[in-house]
């Protein structure tokens, strides 16, 4: 049960605070004071997510099999911050709470039944085949999965033995190198070393050419010509130098440095190797290296793919004889609890104002994910042959159909119905009145309505109003109640109070 909500700071309501009782709770108000909005912020209590501003919260204390709970929502710093009892919680905590206390019903049910998906949903829920359904499901599911994995396999197979080809060339080219991506760097590091060493080679020999072609010889022919002159000290400061060019010579000789050339060769046949792989894929060499191991998985893939045929068509067929023996259940079990089904909806189509109203259930057969056959939702207003439900119900009859099939929902402590009343009025309306009257007395009902019977027949009434931006929510009691019921009946006079009166002593009774 529902005692309190409070709400702050959400959308357009500011400070309001809301009490309800037992029994059957009705919120009116014009169009666009805000109505639905109580009923949102419960939903945004229970996490739905939104474009919330800075402190909006929403506090709700509920009673459920005797323990009272109070469950809280706040916008703190832009995020979400749940509290169960004053104390942090989760999201989840909240919404389970929340869930085994509170069952929705929204104004998209009227069109959502229209849905095949919801009809099956409610039929199966309603008759206890959802669990077998759901098991139908993942059994469905694995076995369209492996069907897909036997197409791939089969697809793969028509291509392997060219396929296997392309990749083994491919790994082959790789595996050629014999390198790993250490010893390819180690062969860059070599290779430039050894080029820096051909310049210094180069260099040295270029110098000692022309200390023995140039230098040396012409020290030696004018050491001859200063001794011709007679100037025999010139002579000797000349010896000293040319022994400082043969030290020279000795030098630039030590300086050159003898290579493998074979090796270097080799090397650098390898290097342009693996530079023609990173063209080629464009990749780094390490990267080629992870490409080889992933080819030779691919390659042992291909090569067992026989073996793999062959146990997925094995899987396959145990899945299918799974999902046929699951299938046969799932539909006995729609077969078994149609009638019930059916019965209860009759009846509550005759609370509902539809004594005439005829509904069955037509099963399709047409295999899929959901089971052997589709669950479709006939009906007829008049007594006549039930037809699909797009085809034959109004407005007004889609609401009472949508409240009949909501009520057959597993039982929960408090029912939020939103504008189930819409397209009734008249005796029909006052029929639903009193239905949800009596329904009262067995839950909580928490109702937002535009129909004066519903709320006349409130054990509370709550009326919504705007002041400006801002969305006010009102506890009506006596005379002010009587003007809301008069005001929903049309205009306010002496005659609709009148009749507000009245109504109210109608559903009172009930």
């Amino acid at each position: 049960m529902l005692v309190r909500l409070s709400i702050d700071k959400f959308l357009l309501i500011e400070g309001q605070e809301l009490f309800f009782d037992r029994g059957l709770n009705v919120i009116t108000g014009e169009t666009g004071t805000g109505k639905s909005m109580t009923f949102s912020a419960l939903l945004f209590l229970m996490g739905e997510q939104g474009d919330y501003e800075e402190g909006t919260a929403v506090e709700a204390e509920i009673v459920l099999e005797d323990e009272e709970f109070i469950l809280r929502r706040e916008i703190n710093r832009g995020r979400s911050r749940f509290y169960l009892n004053g104390l942090s919680s989760t999201q989840k905590v909240v919404k389970e709470i929340l869930s085994k206390a509170l069952l929705f019903q929204k104004q998209d049910d009227r069109l959502r039944i229209l849905r095949r998906d919801f009809q099956r949903d409610v039929f199966d829920k309603s008759t206890g085949a959802i669990e077998l359904r759901r098991e139908f499901e993942k059994i469905y599911q694995q076995l369209r999965e492996v069907e897909k994995d036997l197409e791939q396999l089969a697809h793969l197979e028509r291509e392997k033995d060219l396929r296997l080809r392309i990749l083994k060339e491919e790994l082959r080219d790789i595996e050629k190198v014999g390198w790993s991506e250490e010893e390819y760097e180690r062969a860059l590091e070599i290779l430039k070393k050894y080029a820096e060493g051909e310049r210094i080679n180069r260099l040295s020999l270029e110098g000692v050419a022309l200390l023995d072609e140039v230098l040396i010889p012409g020290l030696k022919n004018l050491a001859k010509l200063l001794e011709g002159l007679g100037l025999s000290q010139e002579k000797e400061s000349l010896t000293q130098i040319q022994e400082e060019f043969l030290e020279l010579r000795k030098r630039l000789s030590n300086l050159y440095e003898s290579w493998d050339l074979e090796e270097i060769d080799r090397l650098n046949q390898k290097v342009f190797a693996v530079q023609s792989l990173e063209r080629r894929y464009k990749k780094s060499y390490k990267e080629v290296l992870e490409l080889a191991k992933e080819l030779k998985e691919e390659i042992k893939r291909l090569e067992s793919i026989e073996l793999n045929l062959e146990e997925l068509q094995s899987k396959r067929e145990g899945l299918r004889a799974k999902l046929r023996e699951v299938g046969q259940r799932l539909s006995a079990k729609r077969r078994e609890g149609k009638s019930a089904f059916v019965s209860m909806v009759m009846d509550s189509l005759k609370e509902l104002g539809l004594e005439k109203g005829v509904f069955d259930v037509l099963f399709e057969e047409r295999e899929g994910p959901f089971g052997f056959e589709d669950v479709r939702f006939l009906f007829s207003s008049s007594g006549g042959t039930p037809k699909d439900l797009a085809e034959v119900a109004s407005g007004g009859e889609i609401s009472r159909l949508a409240l009949g099939l909501f009520l057959l929902s597993p039982v929960a402590q408090t029912y939020l119905l939103d504008e189930i009343d819409v397209g009734i009025s008249g005796e029909t309306s006052l029929k639903m009145a009193k239905f949800l009257k009596r329904l009262s007395s067995k839950m909580q009902v928490i109702a937002i309505t535009h129909s004066p019977a519903l709320a006349s027949a409130g054990d509370k009434h709550f009326k919504t109003y705007r002041d400006g931006n801002q969305v006010l929510i009102k506890e009506l009691e006596g005379e002010e109640r009587l003007q809301e019921v008069a005001r929903l009946m049309g205009i306010i006079n002496n005659q609709t109070l009148k009749g507000a009166v009245e109504l109210m002593k109608e559903v009172s009774g009930v």
